[in-house]
């Protein structure tokens, strides 16, 4: 809200800390990428599934930040966690705002 009174003409357009690669994940964590590579190929049934795939592949922080926590084997700290959560719900609700006609009624029926 301050920022919309600072700047009328200010638009969301996304909020960091949410879609990264494993380069991105390795640093929060504090291991190697090859380390969080190994990591997500050896428990490639339960880790993530990335949101992108291709040359690059994005994940959703708070989905890879929370998995890391149940493992109990890493330290995770909340408030990471908690800003992660926040970041991908605003970029979610942000992208569904994009979704038009039939099937913006058609999502609007499965909420209801």
């Amino acid at each position: 809200m301050a920022v919309k009174k600072a700047i009328p003409t200010a638009r969301l357009v996304e909020v960091s800390a949410d879609s990264v690669g494993l380069i991105d994940i390795a640093e929060l964590v504090g291991v190697s990428r090859q380390n969080m590579r190994q990591l997500s190929l050896a428990h490639a049934k339960s880790f993530p599934m990335p949101f992108h795939s291709g040359n690059v592949e994005l994940w959703h922080l708070a989905h890879v930040l929370e998995w890391l926590k149940e493992r109990d084997a890493y330290r995770i700290e909340q408030a990471l966690l908690d800003v992660a959560l926040a970041a991908m719900q605003i970029n979610l609700v942000k992208e569904s705002t994009l979704i038009q006609g039939e099937v913006r009624r058609e999502v609007r029926n499965l909420e209801a």
